[in-house]
Formats: C-alpha cells, structure tokens, sequence
C-alpha cells in the first residue's frame, strides 16, 4: 500500500509539473502571438505616418500651386481693371518761353508735387522747354491736377495721351 501511495504520489507530481509546463508553453505562446500582434500593429503605425507625410507633401506643393496661380489671376484682374498700368512718360513742350519764367517755374515745381508723378525733369533750348514725366493716368489728368491759377498762364495748342504742347498766354 505504501509503494502504491508513493506511485500515486509520484503520478501526481508528474502530472502537477506536465501541466505546469503545458501551461508556460501555451503563456508562451500567447506572448509570442502578443508580440506578433504589436510588431503588426507598429508596421501599421509606421505605413499609415508614411502615407500621412506623402499626403502632407502633396498638399503643401497643391497649396504653393495654388497660390502661385491665385498671384498670377489677380495680376491679369489687375491689369484688366487698370490697376496695374505702367506708368508713360508725358511730354510738356513750351514755346516760346525764357528760362526764368516765373510761370514755367509755377508750372514745373506743381508738376514735381502732384502725386504719382515719377522723375520730373525740364529741358530748356533756343526759347523753348521740354518738361517730362513718368505719370500713369494719361496727360489730361496731369494737366487737370494743375491749378487753374498756374494753367491760366499757358494757352493750350495740343494734346495727346501723352504730350502736351502749350504757349504762354500772353503770346498770340
């Protein structure tokens, strides 16, 4: 009876520690497919934040292209509104007039003042002058945004859209 406890003794520790292993064996392989399965989740992580960055890429040259046509439209609205014209050189030619005339001098230093006027420069030769300009909105409107008192002092001869040609008024 005693060899027969000790077998059953022996029968259960054997079965005790079978199943201890049986059971780290299958924890084991529950902690191989764990990490399996993390391994599989990071490679996901990792492709998805590829694609993310490609995405933001794509997006940030669509968005410099955007703006970069969104420029040039308003450039081509600009032009056709005439927000954008270049500014023409006006020619003022006076004859006959001496150099210190006091009304040739009125009209050069209003010229010099009004604004968009861009290099005013006054040419004198054998009694007459040439005054130019660079002015966007046409020799009419430089010539309307010069008082009446200093335009009084010049009788008009001719006018383009871009010259002026004036005499003194006192001269017939």
């Amino acid at each position: 009876m005693k060899t027969t406890k000790t077998l059953f003794a022996l029968i259960f520790v054997f079965f005790l520690s079978t199943s201890h292993l049986l059971a780290q064996e299958s924890k084991g392989q529950t902690e191989t497919t764990k990490e399996k399965s993390s391994i599989k989740e990071v490679d996901q992580i990792n492709q998805a934040s590829g694609e993310i960055n490609e995405t933001s890429a794509n997006t940030a040259e669509a968005v410099k292209g955007t703006v970069s046509n969104t420029k040039e439209t308003f450039k081509e609205l600009g032009s056709l509104f005439g927000s954008n014209k270049e500014k023409g050189v006006i020619s003022i030619g006076i004859k006959p007039i001496t150099y210190d005339d006091p009304n040739l001098n009125a009209l050069y230093n209003q010229i010099k003042d009004i604004r968009g006027v861009k290099n005013p420069n006054k040419n004198f030769s054998d009694n007459s002058v040439k005054i130019t300009a660079e002015y966007k909105d046409g020799a009419d409107a430089l010539w309307q945004n010069v008082t009446s008192e200093v335009r009084a002092a010049f009788k008009m001869v001719q006018m383009g859209n871009d010259m002026i040609v004036v005499k003194p008024a006192d001269q017939k």
